[in-house]
């Protein structure tokens, strides 16, 4: 019911994802998806637009190619997704054809909308709570040590064909804390948010 500007929302795209992060991600049954996310938590409500790591029981790893899903978790519907195509030539027209035929149905009528005229402020990211997918430089042997010693107990992974580098899922904390932690490690290739 609130208008939300589309600058105020964390954005982040899929640039920095590798061909390495996703042998990663194959090799550990989950999938790299670009999600935009709303929710309303304790301090209020955030969103952000950025990749995620998410595995086979997440009803998104399933979308692919040209399809677009919708997933809502209600508070009395509980969750729902919505399902369909939303690239390409067809859906596209569908969409703006739909559209203009909606605005001819109410031509000379207004629509009553429920939407305050007050923008919704939006927390800080920083304080947005998330897993975390990280790719580190060193070997799982000699350096997990240090890892843990940072960052606490953490899911290892490591692949074969990138003997100088493994990888680590972090428990749950908060972005600011991710940055600090990061910055203490000083061997961090990357990172994505994990929903795993």
């Amino acid at each position: 019911g609130s208008h939300i500007d589309y600058k105020d929302v964390y954005t982040e795209g899929i640039t920095k994802i590798t061909a390495t992060d996703i042998k990663y991600a194959k090799h550990m049954g989950t999938s790299i998806k670009l999600l935009g996310t709303s929710k309303k938590v304790e301090n209020g409500f955030y969103a952000m637009v950025s990749p995620v790591m998410i595995n086979d029981q997440n009803p998104l790893y399933s979308v692919n190619g040209v399809f677009n899903a919708i997933f809502v978790h209600g508070n009395v519907l509980g969750d729902a997704m919505f399902y369909g195509s939303g690239a390409g030539k067809l859906p596209t027209a569908s969409a703006v054809v739909a559209d203009v035929v909606d605005c001819a149905k109410h031509l000379d009528r207004n629509i009553m909308m429920n939407w305050s005229s007050q923008s919704l402020e939006l927390m800080s990211v920083d304080a947005v709570e998330n897993r975390f997918f990280v790719r580190v430089k060193g070997s799982l042997t000699g350096d997990i040590s240090e890892v843990e010693a940072v960052f606490g107990k953490v899911e290892t992974v490591s692949l074969p064909d990138a003997p100088d580098e493994f990888a680590f899922v972090t428990q749950k904390m908060s972005e600011a804390s991710f940055k600090e932690k990061a910055e203490k490690l000083g061997t961090v290739i990357s990172r994505i948010r994990a929903w795993i």
